[in-house]
Parts: C-alpha cells; sequence; structure tokens
C-alpha cells in the first residue's frame, strides 16, 4: 500500500478546512482533514493562541475567523503576494 502525505502541515489542513467551512465543529473537522478530535482541538488552540484564527461563539457553535495578515506576517515569506480563493457555496 503506497504511503499517503501531502504538501501541508496538520496546521495547514485545519486552517484550509476553516477557510472553506468557518462554521465546522472540531468533530467536523477532524472528519474532513483525517485527525484525531483531540488534535485538531489542540491545533485550533494554538492558532487562536498565536492570533491566526479568532472563535466566535453564535448559539451552540463557534464560528472561526482567519487573520490573513497575521497568516504570511513572517519574514521568510518577504515579499511574497498571496491571493487567497475561497470557496464559493
Amino acid at each position: 500500500m503506497p504511503k499517503k502525505w501531502n504538501f501541508l502541515s496538520n496546521y495547514g489542513l485545519v486552517l484550509t478546512h476553516l477557510f472553506q467551512n468557518p462554521r465546522a465543529t472540531l468533530r467536523e473537522i477532524a472528519f474532513g482533514t483525517n485527525l484525531t478530535e483531540r488534535a485538531v482541538y489542540q491545533i485550533v488552540r494554538d492558532l487562536e493562541e498565536g492570533g491566526f484564527i479568532e472563535k466566535k461563539r453564535v448559539g451552540r457553535r463557534n464560528i472561526y475567523t482567519i487573520n490573513e495578515g497575521q497568516l504570511f506576517d513572517y519574514p521568510v515569506y518577504g515579499e511574497l503576494n498571496i491571493e487567497i480563493g475561497r470557496a464559493h457555496v
């Protein structure tokens, strides 16, 4: 059986999922990224503490907002210009 891999880290997978599904639950994120709920919980917590995402409680769900400026604020990216496309629903 061939090894399954991709170019994104687990953090990248979670961020990508949140870009596409800002109202996703931790369970939905875990299912969509093939990670455990515990791993997703820790990643979401780290991303929130790092200022990469903001979490807002609406009813019984959280809505996540990605801080795009923070994502590419590291010096290693230099003058890299990235346009992030969003899926249209």
